[in-house]
This record gives C-alpha cells, structure tokens and sequence, in this order.
C-alpha cells in the first residue's frame, strides 16, 4: 500500500482523477435528466392547456351556430312561405350540417377529432329564449373531453312569420323592414271567419320583428294617459302570453300553443269614429280557431284621428292596465 502511494509513475493520480471524472459524468446526467423530465411536464401542460383552449373554444361557438341555424330556418319560412312539420327536427338537422363542417375544420386546423350533435331544444320559462343541449366529445393523442353543453339562444331580432303563413292565400299583404302592411288581406279572413265588423281591419299593420316589451309589468301600459300604450306600439313590441305561440312554433304557422310564448297587437287604421266593436287585437285571437270580439280603446288621438285598438275587456284590457280607456 505504501508503494502503491509513492508509485512514481502517477497510477494514484490517474484513479484518482479518472474517479473525479467519472463523478462528475454522473452527475451531469443526473441533472440533464432532471431538466428533460422538467421540460417534459413543461410541454405536458403546454399541450393540456392548448388542447383545453381549443376545445373552450369550440363550445363558446356553439350558441352562435345555433342562432345562426335558428335564423336561417326563420328565413327559409319567410322565404317560401311553408311551415315547419317540425320545426325543432328542422332545426337539429341544420345545427347537426353546420357542426359537421364545423368539426372538419378543427380536424384540419388542430388534429382534434370531435363528434357533436344537438340532442334537445327546450323551451323555459323567458318565452323569447330556448335552451339548446348539445352532446360534444373530442380526442386528440391521450386527451379527451366528453360533455353535454348547454346554451341559451333567443329569437330576438329575427321575423315573425304568423301573419305571412296565415294570409298567403290573401291578395294585400306586404311587409317592410320593420312591419306588416295587411291592405285588404286581414280584412278579409277575418269575413271568411265570421268576425263581426271585419273591415275594420282594412289597411291596418303589425310588428314583423320580434323585440321584448321592456314594459314591465305590462299594467303600465296604461300610464300617462296612454302614452306608454303608443310608444309600445310605435316600437312594436312582443309580450309574455300563456295563450300567444313560442317562437318555433309561430315557424310551424300557429298563432297559440302549449308552451308559454308571447303575443303582439294589430293596430287597425286610424279613425274619427269611437264605441266600435271588432274582433280582439291580440295576435294570438286572430290567428286561431276562436276569434273574440274586443271593444275600441282609444290610446291616443292627433288631429282629430284616434289611435286604437281592440281589446277584451276582461282579458287584455285589464292585462295592459287600459280598463279606464
């Protein structure tokens, strides 16, 4: 051991050295393996958090593809003047086509594969709102998602078709952007009705647009000397009704249903005249298989000429507060 320790020819040295460096070898792998595993989990969470982005982003598109659907189905009706057999299956079936291409192109995009489809329409308790359930699921490499996502969509905005699918067959209709014109059209289905003093409701007018009244509650109608009745419909506006048509189903050509929908006035022409009798204003009377008789309120008058409407009087009248008119 002692001759080992004064080998002169430097053997010590060398093991010692080839030691050292066999220490550091080590240990510089050791580290380089821990900073690629961290660079690894790095990428791992880089990768999870990209993939969740996409797929957030997906699912923040899918009320504005359903309400893009919803209105090009409300376009179509408008269009050819056809209801719907079934406007929620009419409705699926657009929605289901626009998220099929929609998946193709995060396929393309991301290498995400995602299978969707819309599995319900519901109607709930804000009568200008659905809300729509859509199944999606997705796959890229060890990630997935699977959820049934559900978005509200409203038909605030988009046009009525009511009058237009009731009143085809009658010469006068017309429309703008904004309202309907009936001319001799509504006049005339309501004589081939049966109603009482029908012509009454020669050249008058309706809302095309759906908007939301934002009077509430509707009692206030009656304020200000009428005053809030005349703005309302200036502005056209649509009211909560347990009687009037949901939106989907003003597109299968119903004027009332079982789901808890809205209602908006037929304001006949102006007059000089006053005390007279017709059938009731609300839309859904109109357009149904039960038309009632409404009497004349008078809720503004200029030069001379009386802004009416007709309304029942244990009914609508008392609804929009207009009993003392």
């Amino acid at each position: 051991m002692k001759e080992f320790f004064n080998d002169e020819n430097g053997n010590f040295s060398i093991i010692i050295a080839s030691l050292i460096l066999i220490g550091f070898l080590l240990l510089s792998i050791i580290v380089l393996n821990t900073v690629i595993n961290h660079e690894d989990e790095n990428n791992e969470i880089i990768s999870s958090n990209n993939y969740q982005y996409i797929v957030n982003n997906y699912i923040r598109n899918l009320p504005l593809i359903e309400r893009e659907a919803l209105e090009e189905l409300s376009e179509e009706v408008m269009k050819s003047k056809r209801p719907c057999l079934d406007s929620k299956s009419d409705l699926k079936k657009i929605i289901d086509e626009k998220l099929s291409v929609k998946n193709q192109e995060y396929l393309e995009n991301y290498n995400i594969r995602i299978n969707s489809s819309l599995i319900a329409i519901e109607n709930t308790s804000n009568p200008f709102s659905y809300k729509f359930k859509t199944y999606v699921s997705s796959v890229k490499g060890d990630y997935s998602f699977e959820r049934v996502i559900s978005s509200d969509v409203d038909c605030i905005g988009l046009r009525d078709p009511v009058p237009l699918l009731y009143l085809k067959d009658y010469s006068g209709l017309s429309y703008n952007d904004s309202s309907y014109n009936y001319g001799n059209s509504l006049s005339e289905f309501l004589r081939a009705n049966g109603v009482e003093n029908h012509s009454f409701y020669i050249n008058a007018s309706s809302p095309l647009i759906i908007k939301k009244c934002p009077y509430d509650p509707y009692k206030h109608h009656g304020d200000d000397n009428g005053k809030v009745m005349k703005n309302c419909r200036d502005n056209g506006y649509y009211h909560e009704s347990r009687d009037g048509a949901c939106y989907l189903c003003r597109l299968e050509g119903k004027g009332g249903c079982e789901h808890y929908g809205f209602e908006t006035f037929i304001n006949p022409h102006k007059t000089n005249e006053t005390g007279r009798v017709s059938a009731c204003g609300s839309d859904h009377v109109i357009f149904s298989d039960d038309i009632y008789s409404g009497v004349e309120v008078i809720y503004n008058d200029e030069d001379g000429l009386n802004e009416i409407l007709y309304l029942d009087s244990h009914g609508h009248k008392v609804k929009y507060g207009m009993s003392g008119f």
